[in-house]
């Protein structure tokens, strides 16, 4: 018993170590690409929450393989000219030189979708992501919207959006 007893807090601790790892992961990237987001938001239209909250989860808030290789933060596949030398195989995931072109190109794609004229200026981060669920731009489905919304409402990202429009400038609250 004694032994269960301190393997349970071992796993305890270890748990709650790696999720506090995680979340000061997430809150990094989000105050290292928030700027990037709010530019693409302004020029595009679109929430911040939704470049943001894509991107972390697509990315793994930048750690993924994919991202950290091919500087992909959306999942986005396409052509790439170094993943077999980069990632021992040849990946089926669009390279792009830097980060910012891999969220202008994000930002591209959901303009040339039939719901964007529609959405275009609204920051109902729920309907955006009901619209590119219904446009088939993750395979994930409902899994793919629940995760995005929890990110965003976990790390406050749907302030971005209200901060824009009032200010002009916005900083997430993450919690």
């Amino acid at each position: 018993m004694k032994l269960f007893k301190k393997l349970v807090s071992v796993l305890c601790f270890v748990f709650v170590t790696t999720v506090a790892t995680a979340q000061k992961a997430v809150k990094k990237y989000i105050k290292q690409y928030e700027s990037i987001a709010l530019e693409k938001a302004e020029k595009y239209q679109i929430p911040a929450s939704i470049i943001l909250g894509v991107s972390i989860i697509e990315s793994a808030a930048g750690q993924s393989q994919i991202c950290k290789n091919l500087n992909n933060f959306f999942g986005i596949k396409g052509k790439n000219w170094n993943s077999k030398k980069k990632m021992g195989y040849h990946s089926a995931y669009k390279e792009y030189k830097d980060d910012e072109a891999s969220f202008e190109h994000f930002c591209q794609v959901l303009m040339k979708k039939k719901f964007y004229k529609n959405l275009k200026g609204s920051d109902d981060y729920k309907e955006w992501l009901n619209q590119m669920n219904k446009a088939s731009y993750a395979s994930a489905k409902q899994q793919w919207i629940n995760d995005i919304t929890s990110t965003i409402k976990k790390y406050e990202l749907f302030k971005l959006d209200e901060d824009d429009k009032e200010v002009g400038t916005a900083t997430a609250v993450a919690n």
